[in-house]
């Protein structure tokens, strides 16, 4: 099981500088973008939950609380960017109502 942990570790390690950046949108319909924003929530959140468990197990975690705070903002960060996604959408339909 060590070794599953490890490799959990790694990758996120391999990805972490990603992890607080927006998805890049070009050539994404805004439902596509929706449903990859929607994935990266559900994966950060896994990865809070599974940093947040090693750092308070009794047993030894590659995990530390820097990276646990570093998951926490891209959290954040991924729902800043869900919002401006939807402003962005509503604004786009308001437009399209203005033109008719």
């Amino acid at each position: 099981m060590g070794e599953r942990h490890s490799t959990d570790y790694e990758t996120y390690k391999e990805i972490m500088g990603e992890l607080i950046k927006p998805i890049l949108a070009d050539g994404l319909d805004p439902e596509t973008l929706k449903s990859l924003y929607e994935s990266k929530a559900v994966y950060l959140e896994n990865l809070r939950i599974k940093c947040f468990k090693e750092l308070n197990s009794k047993r030894e975690s590659h995990f530390t609380w820097a990276d646990y705070n570093l998951v926490v903002h891209a959290i954040e960060e991924n729902r800043s960017h869900v919002r401006n996604l939807i402003l962005v959408a509503v604004n786009e339909k308001l437009e399209r109502r203005k033109a008719c």
